[in-house]
């Protein structure tokens, strides 16, 4: 944990926003002058160009004297809450493929890379990092949320090399973040997992500074033969050990990429074929590593989805939450989703 990221920290039990902290272990790491424009920044040595990091020791609210362990780097800040079991421990993605850059951008439409400047980004459910790495990049400070420690642990490692990231193991409808104190807040593939979208959404509005922006990946409805064979799954896989979904999502994977990914990948480009091809299942994927696309299937059959939303639904909210200017869009290709904006009052 780098010192600087107290600047955002608050106790989710009390949303006190003083700690002091119990280090046991930190190391220093290099770096650059150019990557800070403060004067003085905590934890950071410009003459000797290192910063410290804790690695193992705790946060101490001064408020309500909550404690909060920090474990091989990162502040657990749950509330009664053990965290999600994923199979993203070794997750890694090939960043110089243009394939995720796109979709984050996609989703994230109309903000461009230059949005993401100087601003302080948090992301909700950052899962292995795939979406926290390419707002780092275009030179944002990024928090990354999530409740996995599995998530969190790949998420580190595929952002190693950037300065600007801080991961908290926190759950999603008790956000350890100061109010008014975030520039963009974006919450992709989250919401239709939690118990209360509500509760996440006025929470994640509560952090977001006027003028700042929240958006949003969700699913739509599912219907016909999707809505059957998810149900079939889900029915299946609940009663599943760890080794037993592995195969079967190891099976998944591997019809995925036979009979969605490989024609989408030859013939997609295709005028005609490829409006065909596009409502194949999940044929996005058809870039994806074969271990990233399982542990992909691994979570949606693990994870159950909750919730559903409308287009209408999410318009209501952004417009009875106190949001401007927003927007939300149909997404449809291989099952329907939607892509939305807001701009904070």
């Amino acid at each position: 944990m780098k010192y600087r990221l107290l600047k955002w920290l608050a106790c989710p039990k009390c949303s006190g926003e003083s700690f002091s902290i119990e280090v046991r272990q930190s190391n220093h790491q290099p770096v650059c002058s150019s990557h800070f424009l403060e004067g003085v920044i905590d934890g950071v040595n410009l003459e000797k160009l290192s910063e410290t990091e804790i690695e193992e020791g705790a946060l101490h609210c001064q408020k309500c004297s909550a404690v909060y362990p920090i474990v091989a780097g990162i502040p657990r800040m749950l509330v009664g809450d053990e965290g999600e079991k994923t199979h993203h421990r070794k997750t890694v993605f090939n960043t110089a493929s243009n394939v995720w850059e796109n979709n984050f951008l996609e989703i994230s439409a109309p903000l461009v890379a230059q949005d993401f400047l100087g601003k302080a980004v948090l992301d909700l459910g950052c899962g292995y990092g795939r979406h926290t790495y390419f707002a780092a990049r275009y030179g944002a400070e990024v928090i990354a949320i999530d409740n996995s420690e599995d998530a969190l642990y790949s998420a580190k490692q595929n952002t190693k090399n950037l300065k600007h990231v801080h991961f908290i193991q926190a759950d999603a409808a008790n956000i350890p973040i100061k109010a008014q104190s975030i520039d963009r807040l974006y919450c992709y593939g989250l919401l239709h997992h939690v118990d209360d979208p509500k509760v996440v959404l006025a929470g994640a509005t509560d952090v977001i500074r006027p003028g700042g922006t929240l958006s949003l990946w969700v699913y739509g409805p599912r219907q016909g033969l999707t809505l059957v064979m998810n149900n079939a799954l889900r029915g299946v896989s609940t009663k599943m050990d760890e080794k037993q979904l592995v195969q079967l999502s190891v099976m998944i994977a591997r019809f995925l990429r036979v009979f969605s990914h490989t024609p989408y990948r030859w013939f997609g480009k295709i005028p005609l074929a490829g409006g065909i091809l596009s409502h194949l299942p999940v044929h996005e994927h058809h870039n994806w590593p074969f271990d990233v696309v399982v542990a992909d299937i691994c979570d949606r059959l693990r994870i159950p989805v909750k919730h559903w939303f409308t287009k209408e639904e999410l318009e209501k909210w952004y417009g009875s939450s106190g949001y401007s200017n927003f927007t939300v869009r149909r997404r449809i290709r291989n099952n329907e989703t939607f892509c939305s904006i807001g701009y904070r009052r």
